[in-house]
């Protein structure tokens, strides 16, 4: 047992074996080792248990693989096993490991690593167990380097830019026009298309970057096959940021920017997602099994998303050539639908059909849950065409049919998915040990709410059938529950319950955890609530309605905090990195090869790399070109270059 009070220097003296795991936390004998492990572990932000349970594996004593003793079982965690026996870090990165939970892994069992990624167990045991006796044949855990952490960690754009986004223009923007509109008795009226702007940022900024960034993490992991392209994925968020961005230019006057602005984010955003559902597109032709019925819903949203964005571009020509502020509701109602109907909820089923019988050890039934896919997306397709007539102000009775059989029949099908998921009924088997179930009841939750809102959803298509009109206040109490009380409240549970599991690192905070659980709920049952009764006892209860936009933004901005503390927290790859001495070769990115080497600016600029001086290029453009790729550009000598790049780094060791 390892006692945090020892010193460093006690330590490595008692258990050699751990100066090198130590050392991955940047803790050394360093000034002779004299700070207790406690005091050093402070010292270096990193956690006194993590390392305290890291030195004691490799300080335990082992099965001895000569003997024939299994070194190796189901109750040991990945983490435990690399640390132990680093040679089998190629074993869990072919099961689908892909760098998740940071190079130590994830601090879960074996035999749930095996359930979680469909991996027979007893072939996954044989291949660990033949990796740990026999490590040279199975070789060494490849080198942390700035470019393969910027890999592991390109969720994190994605996410923090959407977070940036529900905090500006999304929910802040949300929570102030619902003040606005609860003081004045009545719903809109905010002017220059604002309400407009703000359900673009929450859509594409918040929802969609969120679902994307999420995506490009686990799809490697659950199919095995690694992301096509990085340089695409990166591009794919530099256009739907972009493009999110600019559609504030919708509050703009008419003018030649205005159309720049309109049209061009509306193409970047046709182009971010036509990247994205290219990526995903190559990774289900290039799994080994068959397609599972959770690729079905996600293939499913992607292609609604890309229509989405087809109606996105077609909302931009209209305003443009209208030179209006508003999108009519013939055309901005049923793109809403499609796009949160069709590509998030699409989203939100796959993933949950795929992850959430493992983790909560549900009853699932999955080939009922793919029945429902099809006829789903049949039923949305009706139901959207249907509402855009029938806002539109045609009245017939073929278009109140399609409108309210299509409602009918979405609501319907998601009742289906939501039984066939098993969500809201008892585990039918232990759900996943060791592990913070805090996140549970977001999820219980937001399928809740999804029922809620499906029932809704039946209501009012009766009521169109029926030759009813249909009140606003009613359908935006409908699509509250759908996008904060289903879509949100999902997204900040699975968040919880994924994130540090990517990062390798515990939740910051589960207290602020559930703060935000109890005001996302609290404030969806206001608004939901009051907004409905507003269409029968008038005014009063809108401004009742208008406390919940306060609620709900207090509590992602909980979640925020939260979830960026998380994804910021320091691991042990962020150490490595620091450290880290790129060779001096012809794939090594020029702006890499710099930060390491400064001393080499010269040898590039003599070469005719003049550009370099410019401390900007270094930073932004020398990041995407290696050395080979410049010298070819500029009509370089590959091979001589880097002898003087060599050379110079000699002399400056000498």
């Amino acid at each position: 047992m390892i006692d945090p009070k020892s010193t460093v220097a006690e330590i490595i003296r008692r258990y050699p074996q751990a100066q090198p795991v130590l050392a991955r936390y940047g803790l050394d004998a360093c000034c002779g080792g004299s700070h207790p492990l406690e005091f050093a572990c402070k010292a270096h932000h990193v956690d006194v248990e993590e390392v305290v349970r890291a030195v004691e594996m490799v300080a335990a004593p082992a099965g001895d693989p000569a003997a024939g003793a299994p070194v190796i079982d189901a109750s040991m965690t990945v983490r435990d096993v690399l640390e132990r026996h680093p040679s089998t870090f190629a074993v869990f990165e072919r099961h689908g490991l892909m760098g998740c939970g940071g190079m130590q892994g994830p601090v879960e069992p074996i035999g749930w690593f095996a359930q979680v990624h469909h991996v027979d167990l007893a072939v996954l045991l044989d291949e660990l167990e033949t990796a740990a006796r026999n490590p040279a044949a199975a070789g060494a855990a490849p080198e942390i380097s700035p470019a393969m952490l910027a890999r592991e960690n390109l969720y994190r754009r994605f996410l923090k830019a959407a977070l940036l986004f529900t905090f500006t223009g999304g929910t802040a923007v949300g929570a102030w026009a619902l003040i606005v509109m609860g003081m004045r008795g009545h719903l809109g009226g905010i002017s220059r298309g604002l309400i407009q702007v703000h359900g673009h940022w929450q859509l594409f900024g918040w929802v969609g970057l969120f679902i994307v960034g999420v995506a490009y993490h686990i799809l490697p992991r659950l199919t095995g096959v690694p992301l096509p392209s990085y340089r695409a994925a990166v591009a794919s968020f530099v256009l739907l940021t972009a493009g999110a961005i600019l559609r504030f230019g919708q509050a703009l006057d008419p003018s030649a920017l205005r159309t720049v602005l309109l049209l061009g984010g509306a193409l970047f955003e046709i182009a971010g997602c036509g990247l994205f559902a290219w990526t995903l597109g190559r990774i289900l032709r290039a799994q080994p099994m068959a397609v599972q019925p959770f690729q079905a819903f996600l293939a499913a949203g992607t292609a609604w998303f890309f229509v989405a964005t087809l109606l996105n571009l077609g909302h931009a020509i209209y305003l443009v050539a209208r030179a209006t502020f508003e999108i009519p509701p013939f055309l901005n109602l049923p793109y809403l639908t499609i796009f949160l109907l069709g590509f998030v909820t699409f989203w939100i089923l796959g993933v949950s059909l795929r992850t959430l019988p493992v983790f909560m050890g549900l009853r699932a039934r999955p080939d009922a849950a793919l029945s429902v896919a099809l006829p789903l997306s049949g039923m949305l397709a009706l139901m959207a065409a249907g509402e855009a007539a029938f806002v539109g102000g045609s009245d017939g009775l073929a278009v109140r049919l399609a409108f309210g059989v299509g409602g009918l029949g979405t609501a319907v099908c998601l009742g289906l998915f939501t039984w066939a998921l098993g969500i809201l009924a008892r585990p039918a088997s232990q759900p996943e040990p060791g592990v913070d179930r805090g996140y549970e009841k977001f999820l219980r939750l937001g399928y809740a709410w999804l029922l809620l809102s499906g029932a809704m959803l039946a209501v009012f298509s009766i009521f169109v059938i029926a030759g009813a009109d249909l009140d606003h206040a009613y359908v935006g109490a409908y699509r509250h529950a759908l996008t904060v009380g289903f879509i949100t409240t999902i997204i900040v549970g699975m968040a919880s319950r994924i994130i540090p599991v990517f990062r390798g690192v515990p939740l910051y905070s589960a207290r602020m955890r559930d703060a935000s659980f109890w005001l996302l709920l609290t404030g969806n049952i206001i608004r939901v609530l009051f907004q409905s009764l507003s269409a029968t006892f008038g005014p009063a209860m809108l401004k009742v309605a208008a406390v919940s936009g306060v609620m709900e933004l207090a509590g992602l901005v909980l979640f925020g905090i939260n979830l960026w503390k998380t994804m910021d927290a320091p691991t042990v790859e962020d150490i490595v990195v620091k450290g880290y001495k790129p060779p001096i070769a012809a794939e090594t990115k020029v702006a890499d090869l710099l930060r390491a080497y400064p001393d080499l600016l010269p040898v590039f600029i003599r070469n005719g790399f003049a550009p370099l001086a410019n401390p900007v290029l270094r930073r932004t453009l020398a990041r995407m070109v290696s050395v080979g790729e410049a010298c070819r550009m500029h009509g370089v000598d590959v091979q001589s270059l880097l002898g003087q790049l060599s050379e110079a780094r000699a002399r400056s060791r000498a």
